[in-house]
């Protein structure tokens, strides 16, 4: 009875010492990057009994799985294939990291992380959210007859915080576009302000608090309001002239038409 009992004890040690943990609950992956999701375990000296599972908590897909000493991919969801690796040279460690390649949108989620070996088995959770950098804005200057439109133009994830100030720091009115890119899970932004002054100066700002991205654009621009009004005329009359010169020719070629119809 005293050898059960040491060998319940001996178990109960040997099952208690054994866990599984990630060292960051939450991991903020970034588009087009790799993400390595975090996990360690009570290693053991043989690895032949060691089985890794990663999968997502919402509804058990198979994200990566290793046993036999090898990776076994054949239940692996179809959306991570040839992205995932665990760190195989340092299994024997208690690492049991996931390097996903190529962060994509559907990456977001919950993650299990199951361990098991001769020591014991255990699992750990983490949460993966996703973002993505705002490209460089695109400037458009649009001019008609009443006012000037500043226009900026970019993509990035998630929604923004868009601030244009005027030349003493004021707070400016703007019209803003926000569309979904569902291909690639941008949101595609659109934001102008007008100005109706002979001299602009004013910022865009765009903030991304997600990934801490702060864009700032500046738009300095000087023009003479009566040179404008008077290019405006110009292109006006050039308009009319050409299109005069245009209805001549035409007019000509008839004439010439029906010259050589008169001579036949």
């Amino acid at each position: 009875m005293l050898w059960l009992f040491l060998c319940v004890v001996v178990v109960d040690v040997l099952v208690a010492t054994f866990e599984v943990i990630v060292p960051n609950k939450h991991l903020l992956a970034i588009r087009g990057r790799p993400a390595v999701l975090g996990c360690e375990f009570t290693s053991g000296p043989d690895l032949s009994s060691l089985v890794i599972t990663w999968q997502r908590q919402e509804d058990s897909q198979v994200v990566h799985s290793f046993y036999y000493q090898q990776d076994q991919l054949d239940r692996q969801c179809p959306k991570y294939h040839n992205r995932t690796s665990l760190y195989v040279s340092e299994l024997h460690k208690g690492n049991a990291s996931l390097r996903i390649a190529s962060v994509r949108p559907k990456d977001a989620g919950w993650y299990l992380c199951i361990v098991s070996n001769a020591k014991g088995i255990g699992r750990a959770l983490m949460e993966v959210t996703y973002g993505a950098l705002y490209s460089e804005p695109r400037l458009s200057i649009l001019v008609n007859s009443s006012a000037l439109k500043v226009q900026f133009e970019t993509e990035g994830f998630p929604k923004p915080e868009v601030i244009w100030l005027g030349e003493h720091n004021q707070n400016l009115s703007y019209y803003l576009e926000i569309h979904d890119q569902i291909e690639d899970g941008l949101y595609f932004i659109k934001s102008i302000c007008e100005v109706q002054k002979a001299v602009v100066n004013v910022t865009f700002t765009l903030k991304n608090h997600l990934l801490n991205q702060n864009l700032q654009r500046p738009v300095f621009l000087s023009y003479d309001e009566d040179t404008t009004d008077h290019m405006i005329i110009v292109l006006a009359v050039l308009s009319v002239v050409c299109i005069l010169l245009v209805i001549g020719i035409i007019w000509l070629a008839l004439q010439k038409q029906n010259e050589q119809r008169s001579s036949l």
